[in-house]
């Protein structure tokens, strides 16, 4: 055979029908049914029905809604909770800073929380406190009298009755 020529499939029956007529490959088969059964689709559909349900739950509990409540516009919740959030945040942080500003020694610490510059001053997730020691400085430099001054005198001494 020819290598410009396709190779060309004989049409030979290799078993005759009955009637006549020879069966084709181009025939279509019988498909499988591949669509799902309908029990298998609303199994499917309250499997999904009931975790909505645990999901909206849990998302209520977390949003503090009431449970006869109703969601209603998510993203706005969602908003609020997270503004909420910081703001506790920040109030906690600010107790921690009032706190570390407290513990320092030789500071009028009422006057030093008052005049501080509390802006640089940052609480990491751990606690950490960065930037007091440089605001403290700044506060000692802008206003002398947060600093308690020692006085030096004579220590003190008990009164001895025979004056001496």
């Amino acid at each position: 055979m020819n290598k410009n020529y396709p190779k060309l499939k004989p049409n030979i029956r290799l078993f005759a029908d009955p009637d006549g007529e020879a069966q084709t490959d181009n025939e279509p088969t019988a498909v499988a049914n591949t669509e799902p059964k309908q029990t298998d689709t609303k199994d499917e559909l309250e499997r999904l029905r009931s975790d909505n349900r645990l999901y909206e739950k849990t998302l209520k509990g977390i949003l503090g809604v009431a449970d006869g409540e109703e969601l209603g516009d998510i993203n706005k919740r969602i908003t609020n909770f997270n503004s909420n959030l910081q703001a506790k945040l920040s109030a906690v942080n600010d107790k921690i800073i009032a706190a570390e500003i407290k513990s320092l020694q030789g500071y009028d610490t009422k006057l030093l929380a008052k005049v501080i510059d509390r802006s640089n001053i940052k609480v990491n997730e751990v606690g950490t406190i960065t930037g007091l020691q440089e605001a403290v400085a700044t506060a000692t430099e802008e206003f002398p009298a947060v600093v308690i001054k020692k006085d030096k005198s004579a220590p003190y001494a008990p009164y001895h009755p025979a004056g001496r």
